[in-house]
């Protein structure tokens, strides 16, 4: 029997990233602490801990990581409307951001593909027979509707996974690690009082715009490009009016 075939490259792979200790000392370097990076003075690894994953926390948000988009599968139940967010049965462990879906659906082998619509209607539980999912909700976790009369089919879902861990010094930033160092620099020089924490605000500006302008790859509209073919004009049927004599 064939392998099933994967719809993910890799689980993980080398996107930017930093370790949160190596971001910790680049900080305490930045703010006048390079003497004390390996041994910052009490409380200030907690604190500069805490700008760190804030600033991830928000750049997360503002703006879609590169790379981060991942197919989730779930093997479908007989009778079973409800699905755990963190039951994908794939090999790659990385959870779902339920937030941050762009495609579901239903596939039966490798062959046999369907959407899902998005919402289900409360009306729609008046019909209880069992059949082949047509909609989908997320809420608690994930339900679909009607619940399948077999286990031939598959739920698929193509989506971002959510931010991994950023407590331990060996964990690894999720998004970019100057985006996120820029802001947690800014930010921590305010705190401290230090004039040049708009200087680096500024930069953040700069540098997740042209993050998001990276995102759009060759879907950019560019101003001027387009060459357009000449129009061909139509001719009714007798030709135009004014060119009767």
């Amino acid at each position: 029997m064939a392998d099933p075939i994967s719809y993910n490259c890799e689980c993980d792979d080398d996107y930017p990233r930093t370790m949160l200790l190596e971001m910790r000392k680049r900080l305490l370097r930045r703010l006048g602490f390079a003497v004390q990076a390996n041994n910052p003075p009490p409380g200030m690894a907690e604190l500069l801990t805490d700008f760190i994953t804030s600033a991830q926390e928000l750049l997360f948000r503002r703006y879609s990581v590169l790379r981060r988009e991942r197919f989730y599968t779930w093997n479908l139940v007989p009778g079973t409307r409800f699905y755990d967010l963190d039951a994908n049965a794939d090999g790659c462990t990385k959870q779902l951001d339920p937030r941050m879906i762009s495609w579901a659906g239903l596939s039966q082998g490798d062959g046999n593909w369907r959407p899902l619509y998005c919402g289900i209607d409360p009306v729609m539980y008046t019909s209880r027979g069992p059949g082949i999912p047509s909609h989908y909700e997320v809420r608690q976790c994930i339900e679909l509707w009607p619940a399948p009369v077999d286990d031939t089919w598959q739920l698929r879902i193509k989506g971002q996974f959510g931010l991994m861990p950023l407590t331990a010094d060996g964990n690894f930033t999720t998004v970019d690690p100057e985006a996120v160092f820029l802001l947690a620099l800014a930010n921590a020089k305010a705190h401290y009082g230090q004039p040049d924490a708009g200087n680096y605000a500024s930069q953040l500006s700069s540098y997740v715009r042209d993050l998001v302008r990276g995102d759009h790859l060759t879907r950019r509209y560019i101003p001027g490009t387009s060459d357009p073919r000449n129009a061909v004009r139509p001719i009714p049927v007798g030709g135009w009016p004014e060119d009767s004599p």
